[in-house]
């Protein structure tokens, strides 16, 4: 594709719906199990992560809606049919600053979601407090400015999409630039924020290379906002600019749903782990029945009378030429028969009542359970 001249007699307006509509579903459904596992199943009360997730799926929706908007006013036909079809591109244009705006709302707000989620699993490390705080203020600060500089990237500020006024305006092609690079930092920062703590728990290496693999999907958010710089690169402004455009906001949309996906993803862990330990019980279970069912024992052994023990003399009078040294019968007339009722002790301190030489085995047992964990592993 050519960066200046891309040109297509089709509308693309597809491109940007579908995937951006797929993910909102599936960030929607994450939101909704973690929810659930909370309420349900660790039984903890709403975190103020949560309500950053769900602050965030809503802005995503009403930025999936303005994207419909601005898809039903031309955006991804051709220039030239939404000048003949659509009446101009005035529609589009406005429609598109709130796009924009609302892209500065849910970008940031998706990101806090993972920064309050970290604040919260890892609140025993200082370092990591302050952190998030000093990254949250800088993504507030971003989200700020991009809302700012899109309402007001013209002066006057009707001189954005009305283009029969004598107007002043920034270059959208810098601006999209400018603030995809600080947006980049910000999620590069994001997915190694936690690294350092999850491998100063108490695990063993297998869990902890399980629990960063958990926080390093967020890394995928990473992928979409570098993929969304190049886009803005190779798609440059021109005078297409109702095609040229949507391939770099396509990427700001799944970026968006992959934050709040990875803001949600280590809450779920308690249902994930619930629902593959009864498909691997299950499983296991049906694999153990086969084998019991296909597995004949050799011999049973018993306790027992005397009486019946004597179908085996004969065998046993077989190997006796093959035993070195002295023979003695073990003396059972005290008749442990038929019972093994004097094996047990119901309790410490109990008196030994059984007659004759064998009397009773103790068995005791000694637990010991102790957790240094600082962090509460518990809450994923």
């Amino acid at each position: 594709m050519d960066n200046a001249s891309y040109f297509s007699e089709t509308s693309i307006g597809g491109v940007l719906i579908i995937p951006h509509a797929v993910l909102s579903f599936v960030a929607t459904v994450f939101v909704v199990l973690r929810m659930w596992t909370s309420r349900y199943i660790t039984n903890t009360a709403s975190s103020v992560d949560e309500w950053v997730s769900i602050a965030a799926l809503v802005a995503n929706h009403l930025f999936l809606i303005s994207e419909g908007v601005s898809v039903h006013f031309g955006y991804g036909e051709n220039i030239i049919k939404v000048m003949n079809e659509y009446g101009g591109v005035h529609d589009f244009l406005r429609s598109f600053v709130a796009c924009e705006i609302l892209y500065g709302l849910s970008c940031p707000l998706s990101k806090m979601a993972v920064l309050a989620m970290y604040y919260r699993i890892f609140s025993a490390s200082r370092l990591l407090r302050y952190c998030t705080w000093v990254m949250a203020a800088m993504m507030a600060g971003w989200g700020i400015a991009v809302c700012a500089v899109s309402i007001f990237a013209c002066d006057p500020i009707r001189g954005f999409w009305d283009k029969s006024i004598p107007s002043k305006c920034i270059d959208q092609n810098k601006f999209f630039i400018g603030i995809t690079l600080p947006n980049i930092f910000f999620d590069v920062a994001t997915v190694v924020l936690p690294v350092r703590e999850v491998w100063h728990l108490q695990l063993k290496r297998e869990k902890k290379w399980a629990i960063t693999s958990i926080f390093l999907l967020g890394g995928s958010v990473v992928v979409a906002s570098i993929a969304r710089l190049i886009l803005f690169l190779i798609f440059k402004s021109s005078e297409n600019v109702t095609q040229v455009i949507l391939f770099g906001h396509l990427a700001s949309s799944i970026e968006v749903c992959l934050a709040i996906i990875a803001a949600c993803l280590p809450s779920c862990a308690p249902l994930l782990k619930r629902t593959l330990g009864k498909f691997v019980s299950t499983a296991k279970s049906n694999s153990d029945q086969g084998n019991a069912s296909d597995t004949k024992p050799s011999a049973i052994i018993t306790i027992g009378q005397k009486s019946s023990r004597k179908t085996n003399n004969s065998s046993l009078r077989r190997d006796d030429n093959d035993l070195q040294g002295s023979f003695e019968r073990l003396d059972d007339s005290t008749s442990m028969q038929g019972s093994t009722d004097g094996l047990y002790l119901d309790g410490p301190g109990q008196v030994e009542t059984k007659p004759g030489k064998w009397k009773q085995i103790h068995v005791v047992r000694d637990f010991r359970v102790q957790s240094n964990e600082d962090i509460p592993m518990r809450d994923l």
